[in-house]
């Protein structure tokens, strides 16, 4: 506190050397005033708890911990959400679409998705976080859209528009996930998933070449 004290008295000392002298004459009046104002924060200060520098509050790093968790979660069930949308879809698909490279790759996505929302919804049982039980409002109401086409040309390419879009914002979740999950294993899951939905956005790719 004598430290801080000197520094104060010089950084009073350079300014009424450099103020002009009306200035300093109000200095003068305030300056009882002021050793009060500086007794009372020096006081305060030294009141205040010491933090280690780097060291986080205690409450803090829980709720930035609790955060991360509750980011794992949200990308398990907005994962599984997809995955059911995309099982409808490709189900759908395999049934209605016209070309064969649309049917086969709806097949496979079937076959894939299926797999992959398997193992999520083992892992998120044992993380206890509660899965959704269907597919959202929008994409179901997306798919009763597209089979107004079935077994027409103009299904295929709604389908094939919609898979593109669903695996690229499926890429973004992975890699999101991937760079800033806490948990290992829903990282790892992450991790397994990418290239399988980076393997589905080629296949749908190819087949947008053959339209």
């Amino acid at each position: 506190m004598r430290m801080g004290h000197r520094f104060t008295a010089a950084a009073a000392a350079l300014v009424l050397a450099t103020a002009p002298a009306g200035a300093a004459l109000a200095c003068d009046k305030d300056e009882e005033m002021d050793k009060k104002t500086e007794y009372t924060a020096a006081y305060t200060a030294e009141k205040k708890p010491e933090t280690k520098p780097g060291k986080k509050p205690a409450k803090q790093h829980a709720k930035k911990t609790a955060t991360r968790a509750e980011t794992d979660g949200a990308f398990l069930k907005t994962a599984h959400q997809a995955g059911l949308a995309e099982i409808a879809m490709s189900r759908d698909a395999a049934k209605n679409a016209v070309m064969p490279c649309v049917k086969k790759t709806a097949e496979t996505l079937v076959k894939d998705h299926a797999k992959m929302d398997k193992e999520l919804r083992d892992l998120a049982r044992r993380l206890k976080v509660t899965l959704p039980g269907k597919e959202t409002t929008e994409q179901r109401r997306s798919l009763r859209d597209m089979r107004k086409k079935a077994h027409k040309r103009e299904y295929d390419t709604l389908w094939l528009k919609a898979a593109e879009a669903g695996h690229v914002q499926a890429l973004e979740l992975l890699d999101d996930e991937i760079a800033k999950g806490k948990n290992a294993e829903v990282r790892e899951a992450a991790r397994m998933a990418r290239p399988v939905i980076a393997d589905h956005l080629a296949k749908v790719q190819v087949c947008q070449k053959e339209r």
